[in-house]
């Protein structure tokens, strides 16, 4: 019912305009929500939020995990991609720029960031972090990050 009424505003407001803004603190509002709806018993991430900037955005999160003794706080920079004909938003340039986790040494962190950035970011470069399969999500032409909002054109 969320979705529908949501879908209907949003074709309301493409009718008359061809641009919509979301907020950054709407936009973290539904990550909240969505990541609630998700969480694990083995990793929970904990107070997610994403800081809108001139053409990318900063992820920070303290991640908990049961494997993991203390809470891992980071914070990744990505630039998100709209592809049209699927209706997906997808995480590209991916890099980890901050991460600090307890009873690991300085030197050990920044090697642990280096192999993240290195080995494991650039193979999911692309990957899809929000899809939307209806007709709305394939009226989006594309979304551009600004500061402090999302630009979404229809």
């Amino acid at each position: 019912m969320k979705t529908a009424l949501f879908a209907l505003a949003l074709l309301l407001g493409c009718s008359s305009a061809r641009a919509i803004d979301i907020s950054e603190a709407t936009l973290n509002r539904f990550v909240a929500e969505k990541l609630a709806e998700k969480q694990h018993r083995d990793v929970q991430v904990l107070a997610p939020k994403i800081t809108l900037l001139d053409g990318h955005a900063t992820l920070c999160a303290t991640v908990r995990a049961r494997m993991i003794p203390g809470d891992v706080a980071l914070c990744a920079n990505m630039t998100p991609q709209w592809r049209q004909e699927t209706g997906s938003l997808l995480a590209t340039r991916m890099a980890l720029v901050s991460l600090s986790a307890p009873g690991i040494k300085e030197k050990d962190v920044e090697l642990l960031k280096a192999l993240v950035n290195q080995a494991v970011l650039p193979r999911l470069e692309g990957v899809e972090i929000y899809r939307d399969d209806s007709f709305i999500g394939k009226q989006i032409s594309a979304v551009k990050v600004l500061p402090g909002r999302l630009d979404i054109a229809m």
